[in-house]
């Protein structure tokens, strides 16, 4: 590196060669899954952009039966100085919307409860990374209903509505360093969606930390896409049981306007 550049200058130089490396093994991802998603038309309600990010290695561990998979989501927009998934007073508390991309491993046939997997392991691994010690995600006591056919873009897909018990995300160690770094890490990929956010790290953290990872019941939105031989999109959306009512329609009016292109 020129030791002429600047402090500023090397980390804008260092920034750069971040996201080009990032980049380019997203899109190498996404070609070997077969498609990507694109979020468009996402309600004033949330942030106006997606994270994407590699899963293949999370939910292999968690067992499943799959060779590549990416994850796309975005949360609540950003009210005083953080995200509103933080807020437990907005309807955007603990609400996700998003879509998973996944090239299974084999022709063995899903159930709606397999393609659920895909965001327990999502969720405990969230949980894990906000300093939850003991993260827990069941769908015990819940039914998945079949509300009908959607379509998303070019293709249709299955829509069914549902939910699950787990843990809120802001809790006594959701200020570690370890987090800190993360969310800053995060901000820079939601920041590449779309130039106009201007993230920054300690947005998408709690403000502060509220105890301990209080117990709490999701409802929400999955929708099952079948894209190609053995290659899914299987797109979410969700609040708790108390807000789903309030998000229901710009969480399928989003859901209804997701891109999945193929590659």
């Amino acid at each position: 590196m020129n030791k002429n550049l600047n402090k500023t200058d090397r980390c804008d130089f260092l920034l750069k060669i971040t996201r080009s490396l990032y980049l380019s093994s997203l899109m190498n991802l996404e070609k070997e899954i077969g498609c990507k998603l694109e979020f468009r038309g996402v309600s004033s309600r949330y942030i106006d952009g997606w994270m994407s990010w590699n899963m293949t290695n999370i939910w292999k561990k968690f067992g499943l039966d799959i060779k590549k998979g990416a994850n796309y989501f975005t949360m609540g927009k950003i009210i005083s100085g953080s995200s509103a998934r933080f807020d437990q007073t907005a309807p955007e508390y603990q609400s996700w919307l998003g879509g998973y991309t996944v090239k299974l491993s084999s022709q063995k046939p899903w159930t709606i409860e397999d393609h659920f997997k895909l965001a327990i392991a999502d969720q405990n691994n969230w949980l894990k990374l906000y300093g939850d010690p003991n993260p827990a995600t069941t769908i015990d006591g819940w039914k998945f209903t079949q509300v009908g056919q959607i379509n998303i873009d070019d293709h249709s897909g299955i829509l069914y509505e549902g939910g699950c018990k787990t843990h809120g995300d802001a809790g006594r160690s959701c200020n570690s360093l370890k987090l800190r770094l993360a969310c800053v890490g995060m901000a820079t990929l939601f920041n590449l969606s779309n130039a106009d956010l201007h993230l920054r790290g300690s947005e998408l953290r709690p403000l502060e930390s509220i105890g301990d990872y209080k117990a709490i019941n999701l409802q929400g939105y999955i929708v099952i896409v079948d894209i190609g031989e053995n290659t899914k999109a299987v797109l979410y959306g969700n609040g708790t049981v108390d807000t789903f009512p309030i998000l229901k329609k710009d969480l399928i009016k989003a859901l209804k306007l997701c891109k999945i292109i193929s590659l």
